[in-house]
């Protein structure tokens, strides 16, 4: 029998009470759970959008600088000459930060020729958008012949308010640039995505790196009041994230959402210790899907006033659902080919989540169906004796080890109801499916292949007294 890899465990999200375990007709709930990770479907690498091809098509040596620029601006410049990544020496953050004083579209430029260049070139496109419609946008980019930026509002004029609101993204956006300047390549996102929807509609982020034609690394960020999305790829990983802002109304509290979001986080390390994912490139992964889904702030404010009876709020409260926005994901470690005799068997380890609520109300009764699923595919290589560890080549009397091929599923699906009391009422069914295949190897000679299917079906309901909701940060 083979383990599962830990995967959503309503009872563990559940107050008291007692469950119990029906393995016959779970299947017929879990088979109307049809749930896809659709993130990829939706979410662009920065490379494919027309805005970085746009951006790498500027001539920096050509580009006629504004003539306001002051002396301390220009020296800073210079010194993005010198920058490998996207940090371009803070001038992004200087640029937004002098907006609460300076108005007017700024252009810079300085040549290659007046210090030196790198020898990787970066291209960054920040757009932001007012509540009342104004645009403004920072392109920044460094290349062979200099580096240039730019800082350009369009339709309109920024107010104060508006001004002071974009301005204070500076730092957020330094932090999110020298994040992806650390070792690793880790992105912050965080601050960025708390900006003022007081004053600003949406927040776009798109960030590239590459050596010739190269892309070493790719970010594409969207955040609205309907919406957050991200894109990020380097040499080791590729991820893409949803997260559905319109949902918040099933949200929770801060805590209740780091208790969700600590069991998801605990999923991808049994599902990498299952299909021996690389655990440092996962956890850029980890870190990016904590950002977008940490929405509590923003729930807060979405879930007060009448809605605070909503069978989602109450659900959530209670800790009948997960508490989370819903959202969609998938991640992909970038696979590799160990075994020079047999390139074809990959080391490959892939991730796709997703979660998908809906509800209804039917006179004084409530109810609401939420779906989650959880697939793991993975391939990877063992010794046959521990204690010799893999030395893959060419020669036979190498080729020694198990190939593992790893394909697991998990679904649930939890439908809640609410009477007029505030009475909750919550069943809870799972499937897991899970196949293994090994084939093993000796002196390069295929000597055993053996699949070991698995799959485990459960539900069970669950009774709540009336939530007693509160919009707590």
């Amino acid at each position: 029998m083979i383990n599962g890899i830990g995967l959503y465990n309503h009872v563990s999200l559940s107050p008291g009470g007692s469950g119990r375990v029906v393995q016959s007709s779970a299947v017929n709930r879990a088979a109307q759970n049809t749930l896809t990770a659709d993130a990829s479907t939706k979410v662009t690498f920065s490379e494919a959008t027309e805005a970085i091809s746009a951006i790498y098509k500027i001539t920096p040596a050509r580009v006629t600088a504004s003539s306001n620029i002051s002396a301390g601006m220009q020296s800073q410049a210079m010194g993005a000459l010198h920058a490998k990544g996207v940090g371009m020496n803070g001038m992004g953050s200087a640029l937004l930060s002098a907006l609460t004083t300076q108005r007017a579209d700024t252009v810079i430029s300085v040549p290659a020729s007046a210090a030196g260049s790198s020898d990787t070139q970066s291209a960054i496109a920040l757009d932001i958008t007012t509540q009342s419609g104004v645009s403004v946008s920072l392109q920044m980019t460094r290349q062979q012949d200099g580096v240039a930026m730019a800082l350009k509002t369009t339709h309109g004029k920024l107010s104060d308010d508006e001004a002071a609101a974009v301005s204070a993204l500076s730092g957020a956006l330094q932090k999110a640039l020298d994040s992806l300047d650390s070792d690793g390549g880790k992105p912050d996102l965080s601050e960025l995505l708390k900006f003022d929807a007081q004053q600003l509609k949406s927040v776009d982020l798109k960030t590239d790196v590459r050596r010739g034609d190269t892309v070493l690394q790719s970010l594409n960020l969207h955040a609205d009041d309907t919406t957050r999305w991200l894109g990020f790829h380097n040499a080791d990983a590729s991820f893409k994230l949803t997260t559905d802002m319109r949902s918040l109304a099933q949200a929770s509290n801060a805590g209740q959402q780091q208790s969700a979001l600590n069991q998801w986080s605990d999923k991808f390390d049994k599902a990498a210790q299952r299909g021996h994912g690389d655990r440092d490139a996962l956890a850029l992964f980890k870190t990016s899907f904590a950002q977008l889904n940490g929405t509590s702030e923003q729930a807060s404010k979405a879930i007060s006033g009448p809605q605070s009876i909503t069978v989602g709020a109450s659900a959530a409260q209670a800790g009948a659902i997960s508490g989370l926005a819903d959202f969609s994901a998938s991640y992909q470690q970038t696979a590799r080919s160990v075994n020079p005799m047999k390139p074809e068997e990959e080391d490959t380890f892939g991730i796709e989540v997703a979660q998908q609520s809906s509800e209804q109300k039917n006179g004084s009764t409530q109810s609401m169906k939420q779906d989650t699923l959880f697939k793991l595919n993975a391939s990877f290589h063992t010794a046959l004796d521990a204690s010799h560890p893999l030395a893959l080549n060419e020669m036979k009397s190498s080729q020694n080890y198990h190939y593992h091929q790893v394909h697991d599923e998990e679904r649930t699906s939890t439908d809640v109801t609410q009477d007029a009391k505030g009475n909750l009422t919550a069943h809870f069914s799972q499937q897991l499916t899970q196949r293994e295949t090994v084939k093993t190897y000796q002196m390069a000679k295929l000597v055993e292949s053996i699949e070991t299917p698995h799959s485990e079906k459960s539900e069970w309901t669950r009774s709540y007294v009336p939530a007693m909701f509160h919009a707590k940060a």
